[in-house]
């Protein structure tokens, strides 16, 4: 594998703006790509970047070039990152550390590869078949919001997802005595199970974000609640997924983004992180976040999320678990439950937890939700023709075990 390859680079702009650019081998900015990720707020920008800059890096390896790459080299590409083949195709460029792709990653991937060769046929030679084959009129559902849009012949097939819902035990678990060790561990695990929050928007969160009185200034959301803000210039990296559109007031109120009520434990953990940890270090604050490093060789510095990941995987050592806990885990725990508990009202749910369309929660819990089916289903089992089964032969479920 060649030493030189085209790779991505932070690039910081005046105002505390930054890009993600993609630099070819001879470290110079890589112009055509440029005029793609150019489109893009940095959130995107940055996925997009490092997705188009392995596709580029797969041309160089492979000799090939906009002029005669084909749409079965194109396949056979994505074939490639997702590991479905083997041999020079799949893993000649690629780093030995690097895994195969899944379908959301790969999809990214082919989204921005499929824009690069059509932008690029604007000023370029690009093979004109492969630029035909790419301009599809077929219009096709986008994604889980129903949004029509055009396919994407490189695109992979998604199964249907089924997210891993945190059991209880688990829960209940690293909220044993000892395991989280802080009080802002206490808050933020509180916050993630409770509100359901991403780890982004969590870290993310800044002191003029939080409403956590009844009947706020800001006369939004009569209870308590926090506003989730997409910014790009956190000192911790941290980002909201979200792009609702944020106002400040005059007096400098936060108003509209993502509106999420929160739960009276998740006022009290936050108190109790204030008072006990985060105020004997404020001396130390830079910055406007809320979460800090209240330890160690930083304290006062923002906490990131791989700062959370990390947590997460020490406290489930400390209890002993051996699960796989992430703070992604947590809101499709949250949200499952909240689905279960508005009478499956998806529209409810996709208001409070920030999604674009309803259908997004039907399509990604709908089918995890079938849990709550049991109910019925014993009572069709239970009135069957049949002739009931020996009595030591009948399964015993924990709830029914009084």
């Amino acid at each position: 594998m060649t030493v030189d390859r085209f790779s991505v680079r932070k690039v910081r702009h005046g105002g505390e703006i930054q890009s993600y650019w993609v630099f070819t081998p001879d470290l110079e900015v890589h112009r055509p790509s440029l005029n793609v990720l150019r489109r893009y707020k940095t959130s995107t920008q940055q996925t997009y970047a490092y997705s188009l800059v392995d596709h580029l890096n797969w041309l160089l390896v492979n000799g090939k070039t906009p002029a005669t790459v084909t749409l079965d080299d194109l396949r056979r590409y994505m074939n490639g990152v997702t590991g479905q083949l083997d041999g020079v195709y799949g893993t000649a460029w690629r780093k030995p550390t690097q895994k195969p792709m899944g379908p959301s990653a790969a999809g990214n991937v082919a989204s921005i590869v499929k824009a690069y060769y059509l932008a690029l046929a604007m000023s370029e030679d690009v093979n004109p078949e492969l630029v035909e084959a790419l301009r599809s009129d077929h219009a096709v559902p986008h994604g889980r919001s129903g949004r029509i849009g055009e396919a994407n012949p490189l695109a992979p097939k998604k199964a249907a997802r089924r997210p891993r819902l945190l059991p209880d035990e688990v829960v209940q678990a690293l909220f044993a005595p000892g395991v989280l060790t802080t009080a802002r561990d206490v808050m933020i695990v509180t916050w993630l199970h409770d509100a359901g929050i991403r780890v982004g928007g969590l870290c993310g969160l800044r002191f003029s974000d939080l409403h956590l009185t009844r009947h706020h200034p800001c006369g939004q959301r009569a209870d308590p609640h926090i506003h989730i803000v997409g910014r790009d210039d956190n000192p911790n990296g941290a980002r909201a997924k979200t792009h609702a559109q944020v106002n400040v007031a005059r007096d400098g109120t936060i108003l509209d983004g993502i509106i999420r009520a929160v739960s009276a434990d998740m006022i009290s953990t936050f108190h109790a992180y204030l008072l006990d940890e985060f105020h004997p270090v404020q001396h130390l604050v830079d910055h406007d976040q809320i979460l800090a490093h209240v330890r160690g060789n930083t304290p006062g510095a923002a906490l990131t999320t791989a700062g959370v990941r990390k947590m997460l995987v020490r406290a489930c050592k400390r209890a002993g678990l051996q699960v796989r806990v992430t703070p992604h885990g947590f809101r499709h725990k949250a949200a499952a439950a909240f689905y279960a508990e508005s009478d499956f009202n998806a529209e409810m749910v996709a208001q409070e937890f920030g999604w674009s369309s309803p259908q997004m929660v039907t399509d990604l819990y709908g089918k995890s939700a079938n849990r709550h089916a049991m109910k019925y289903l014993q009572q069709a089992w239970d009135a069957t023709a049949r002739p009931p089964s020996e009595s030591y032969l009948a399964t015993t479920w924990p709830e029914d075990a009084t």
